[in-house]
């Protein structure tokens, strides 16, 4: 991942990254440092159990980076941010796991609802533009041979894409409203290195190197566009480049694989002895997610994407070597979900 520094940079210079410390927020910090040498990049997160300063590496090393631990709802009472001015603030920080969202609702809608609410009005203060990082899910299931365009209504399924799409309607109330300096991103499933352990990929990874079976969902054959985090930054890069003030824009990958394809593509990389175990399946889990892509591509040019056998190599060569990660499993907060979720779905 390399970036030119040469040449003239088209945008000005300081960046709020809100949920910096998570799986998609530390990977599009990397991607930002890397483009812009010159900026200065200050990173708020609340490093709940799905954040770790570990995720920013040598950015906690570098001058121009200021880490701010702080919950999104109380942006606005930290005294090094009062009445600080942005060129861009980007919000990643959000509750994503949707099967904890079946056990912990009040937790999502604090933060994904009321913490982007509290967020537009520190930009609305502060006269800093905002970018909304949102989700696929918040348009529901989709049909065969549907694809959701950016004016699709939202029909969301569970609490997670509910409070997400409450999100939304917060941003695009704000623009209509007060004429605010907002857009809105969505994307497809996003997979790669640093992403929280108690996702499918890493965990279902985890399980293997023990031997035990991978709990499938159903029948597996839940549909989803799985684009590589690497490849998300880098489209999202052009978003920052040409800030597109009051839109909405789908940013997904083009191809599509069952949950069950996924899993039987990593058994065969990791070369594993272990068995797909299918279970109950989650209460309201939409089968199919699909978004248009053509709006961002239009306007930017085409979305490169790796394909997701590379993907998927690259993905688990990472957490081979970083085995460490795993250790966040352990954690009080990462069991009692676990002993919620899992016991008693066979």
């Amino acid at each position: 991942m390399t970036y030119p520094t040469t040449g003239p940079v088209r945008m000005a210079k300081r960046f709020l990254i809100c949920g910096g410390c998570g799986f998609i927020g530390s990977n599009f910090a990397k991607h930002l440092w890397l483009k812009y040498p010159d900026s200065e990049i200050t990173i708020v997160d609340a490093l709940t159990y799905a954040g770790s300063l570990d995720n920013l590496g040598e950015l906690c090393k570098d001058n121009r980076v200021q880490f701010l631990e702080a919950d999104i709802c109380n942006l606005g009472a930290l005294p090094k941010l009062e009445d600080a001015r942005f060129d861009l603030v980007v919000n990643f920080a959000a509750e994503t796991h949707v099967d904890r969202s079946l056990y912990y609702t009040s937790e999502f809608v604090r933060t994904n609802v009321l913490g982007t609410d509290s967020l537009l009005s520190f930009c609305r203060k502060t006269d800093s533009p905002m970018l909304q990082i949102s989700t696929d899910e918040v348009y529901g299931p989709a049909h065969d041979n549907e694809a959701f365009v950016e004016a699709a209504p939202l029909n969301p399924s569970s609490p997670y894409a509910a409070s997400k799409a409450s999100a939304d309607l917060l941003v695009l109330a704000a623009i209509k409203t007060f004429g605010q300096k907002a857009a809105i991103a969505r994307t497809s499933n996003n997979y790669g290195p640093r992403q929280f352990p108690e996702k499918l990929i890493p965990y279902f990874m985890y399980l293997a190197r023990q031997g035990k079976p991978l709990p499938v969902y159903g029948d597996g054959k839940q549909q989803r566009s799985w684009l590589y985090v690497d490849d998300f930054c880098s489209a999202l890069l052009k978003v920052v480049d040409d800030f597109p003030k009051g839109e909405i824009l789908n940013i997904g990958a083009s191809r599509e694989y069952t949950n069950l394809e996924i899993v039987q593509r990593m058994t065969e990389f990791l070369e594993c002895e272990t068995e797909i175990e299918h279970v109950a399946d989650r209460p309201a889990h939409d089968r199919r997610y699909r978004i248009d892509s053509r709006k961002f591509e239009q306007r930017y040019g085409k979305i490169e994407e790796r394909d997701v056998v590379d993907g998927l190599r690259q993905t688990l060569a990472w957490y081979q070597s970083h085995p460490e990660i795993f250790d966040r499993l352990r954690s009080e907060n990462a069991r009692g979900f676990h002993d919620k979720h899992y016991r008693n779905r066979k």
